[in-house]
């Protein structure tokens, strides 16, 4: 009996030596690790959401009705954060000009910059994200910044669909000219893809506004090529087990069972279930001390410092949109290669019952869950391509297949349906359904 004890406490205590050092180890590494934001309630190092995360794409419009997207991402930053900046001048000091439709053609068919976000947004969402005060603006999703004749600096607060917006004067703004080079700066590639306005183009088969895409001649383009993270890494119990350890403060702590091809590991304030379908769900349920009640900029931002942290997230991402719910919020992300965004098809949606690649769920200011689809995208050796194939001819075919009467929407994107690979294509939503067909 003596020795049955003796050997008990040993082994006790070899366990707790064993937990004290890992908690001792993560927290010495905090500051990038995943439980610097989940568990201490922290925001890491972040002290603000940043808007580069919600902004789809930004536009320079060169004047003869073309706009262009630039790739670079630190010219793009500059571009976002200019106009955001004008934008929110333009709330607290901006002195309120008429708007109408073909004012908004004027700006557009000149040279402009336009910043499109992927949902709509109230003036109190703008607000808490990016500043400013004061001003009513309607809801809107996209702002347009451009000048009359006589200089003075014209952003509008624009909803794409209705065509309705809220239009400022913003005279003897300090950074005019900034956003001015900028949209000198951005310039195309010999060749490549340039977009026009469908309203300035007189497109009336789209519901609103949308910048459509065009091919100019020759096009260099990369491939997507994508992998499994829980692939090549030994058998997959093992994959598994070393994929899930990240979101574990003690990982030699945690329960691990399978059940029908869910893997479920656990402890006594997290669950970590990889399904089948590629699919990953964490779940938090530690006791938290974070802020009951906080805005939308503070959810954002724990939401952002949640993925900051993630240890298996490889990719940029970006807001597609958001819904709050009994206190709770759900961020949709979706991802971006190249310069372009990746999106679930239907299918893939339905399969896995996500709306995007990753839905981080925030209560007050503490994220509670993340689900996100589980591949890791790169680009492949960038090779010229031509085609022939116009955005004319995918509308006419999309509307004859579908039997449809409006486009909500037309773009570029990389499409993961599922399939060994990951193809540019035109995607389309026609009268609500999705319409996809491949860019080459």
């Amino acid at each position: 009996m003596f020795n049955y004890l003796k050997n008990f406490i040993i082994a006790f205590l070899v366990v707790l030596a064993v937990y004290q050092t890992n908690k001792l180890w993560f927290e010495n590494f905090s500051s990038h690790n995943f439980f610097y934001t989940v568990l201490h309630d922290s925001l890491g190092e972040r002290q603000s959401a940043e808007i580069k995360s919600e902004v789809l794409y930004a536009a320079a419009g060169s004047g003869n009705g073309k706009f262009f997207l630039s790739y670079e991402t630190e010219k793009i930053n500059d571009i976002k954060q200019a106009a955001l900046k004008a934008a929110a001048a333009a709330l607290n000091k901006g002195e309120k000009s008429d708007y109408s439709e073909e004012a908004f053609k004027d700006i557009i068919e000149n040279r402009c910059i336009v910043i499109t976000f992927g949902f709509l947004m109230t003036a109190d969402d703008f607000y808490s994200l990016c500043g400013g005060s004061g001003a009513e603006v309607k809801d809107f999703d996209s702002i347009v910044l451009g000048d009359d004749s006589s200089g003075v600096l014209k952003v509008v607060f624009f909803n794409s669909d209705t065509l309705e917006g809220t239009a400022f004067d913003l005279k003897h703004y300090s950074d005019t000219d900034i956003i001015k080079g900028l949209i000198d700066e951005t310039e195309p590639e010999t060749g490549g893809i340039y977009y026009i306005s469908s309203v300035a183009s007189g497109y009336d088969v789209f519901k609103g506004n949308e910048f459509i895409p065009a091919w100019s001649g020759e096009m260099y383009f990369y491939t997507a090529a994508k992998t499994d993270p829980l692939e090549n890494n030994g058998d997959e119990a093992t994959a598994a087990d070393k994929f899930a350890s990240s979101y574990f403060e003690s990982p030699v702590l945690k329960w691990t069972s399978i059940d029908d091809g869910i893997y479920t590991f656990s402890d006594e304030s997290t669950v970590v279930k990889l399904y089948p379908e590629g699919v990953m769900e964490y779940s938090s349920y530690a006791r938290s001390t974070a802020v009951k009640t906080a805005s939308l900029g503070e959810k954002l931002l724990a939401a952002e410092s949640f993925l900051d942290n993630e240890p298996n997230l490889k990719n940029e991402y970006f807001l597609r949109g958001y819904k709050t719910e009994d206190g709770r919020t759900v961020f949709y992300f979706d991802l971006k290669i190249n310069g372009y965004v990746l999106e679930l098809s239907a299918e893939m949606k339905e399969k896995t019952g996500l709306e995007s690649f990753i839905e981080v769920t925030v209560d007050g200011s503490s994220v509670s869950k993340c689900k996100r689809y589980l591949r890791d995208y790169s680009t492949t050796i960038k090779e010229p391509v031509y085609t022939e194939k116009s955005f004319l001819e995918v509308i006419d075919r999309g509307l004859n297949e579908l039997q449809g009467e409006t486009i909500e929407s037309l773009r570029l994107e990389y499409l993961e349906n599922g399939g060994e690979g990951t193809p540019l294509c035109y995607y389309a939503l026609i009268d609500g359904r999705e319409y996809t067909e491949t860019a080459f």
